[in-house]
């Protein structure tokens, strides 16, 4: 399916089981959900990624590479097994092969520092691949976290280090309600354009989103049109996705996010980029930089998605953000999303087979 071109809700549901798969992921082969172009950059993500001499999990182990490592990625071949949700694959090196979902594909960018920031606050995204932060500056700083490619951050000021005459950006974590500091030259402030609203001449009411749990997709309408889809990672085991119907009535572009249910379960994540939340308890869909491993449950109960996917999606569903403001929250609005654990049944009582295979 080209870009520009749609298919209508009824055409989807019509569609053969091996017709829908191979529409879907043979675009997102192309996808920026796993895609990276010859010669990019790729960071590290898993503790530990098993470099093989063949493209796929049967291929022979012949070292690895801790997280945060940056591979030049010189090709992206099919490998693995027909089964296999995702079948592609990283060349590194003769013989030298590591899996997508490892791997974040990443750029490194510098941007010219912005000196005229707004009070109200500005969005900014990490451009490089990794950056450390601090959690002061001048004469008592404080180690912060390291952030990654892709993250989001809301940039309140440009501060003068007095130790050195560095700039920082200072940026607000609403966990913490403390301000971190980052390099400005690895950040990117986002013009009102570039958040602008996508499609704000199709009613309020016209736009729908389905996610599909069996088939680890997230489906994007404007009536009976599907006008964009996603490969995502939903609810794992013990963490499942609610279903239902629920609204994005809480936005935000950045969050901080902890949780876990015991010491292996665990998370601490700043700078979680674009989250439309669908429930009062955390559920949102928003960006992922931890993994690149979508159509496979990973998360807990929220709907991962790339950080393109999910500012799409943010940029596209109802309440709005305006330009200065941090978050909206307003209960009882916001874009329809329905979650269902597998296919729709029609009146009929018969399954569609394109959903179920």
């Amino acid at each position: 399916m080209s870009a520009g071109e749609f298919l209508s809700r009824r055409d989807f549901l019509k569609l053969s089981g091996a017709t829908l798969l191979g529409l879907l992921f043979s675009d997102i082969a192309l996808h920026p959900v796993f895609a990276a172009a010859p010669s990019q950059q790729g960071r590290v993500v898993y503790p530990h990624l098993l470099i093989r001499d063949a493209p796929s999990f049967q291929g022979n182990k012949v070292g690895d590479y801790p997280r945060d490592t940056l591979l030049t990625i010189l090709d992206q071949v099919e490998g693995g097994v027909d089964s296999d949700y995702n079948r592609l694959w990283y060349q590194i090196g003769a013989q030298r092969y590591v899996y997508s979902g490892g791997v974040q594909p990443v750029k490194t960018v510098i941007n010219e520092v912005v000196t005229d920031l707004p009070d109200t606050g500005v969005v900014g995204e990490l451009t490089v691949p990794y950056a450390d932060s601090s959690w002061d500056v001048n004469s008592h700083p404080v180690p912060g976290p390291r952030l990654y490619y892709a993250t989001a951050h809301w940039i309140k000021g440009l501060v003068v280090d007095r130790r050195d005459g560095s700039l920082w950006y200072q940026a607000y974590d609403q966990l913490y309600q403390a301000y971190y500091y980052l390099r400005p030259q690895g950040v990117h402030i986002l013009s009102q354009e570039e958040l602008s609203p996508l499609s704000p001449e199709v009613p309020a009411d016209e736009k729908h989103i389905t996610i599909l749990l069996d088939r680890q997709v997230l489906l994007a309408y404007e009536g009976d049109r599907m006008v964009y889809y996603a490969r995502a990672a939903t609810g794992q085991p013990g963490f499942e996705t609610p279903t239902g119907f629920f609204r994005t009535f809480h936005k935000r572009p950045t969050a901080h996010m902890v949780g876990g249910a015991d010491e292996f379960s665990m998370f601490d994540l700043p700078a979680i980029p674009w989250d439309s939340y669908v429930t009062d308890s955390g559920v949102a869909i928003h960006g992922t930089y931890w993994h690149n491993d979508f159509g496979h449950p990973h998360s807990h109960g929220c709907i991962n998605l790339s950080p393109q996917d999910a500012k799409w999606i943010y940029r596209w569903t109802q309440p709005g953000v305006p330009p200065g403001v941090r978050l909206v929250y307003e209960p009882g609005s916001g874009t329809s999303v329905q979650i269902l654990k597998t296919a729709p049944v029609h009146p009929a009582g018969q399954r569609d087979s394109a959903l179920t295979g």
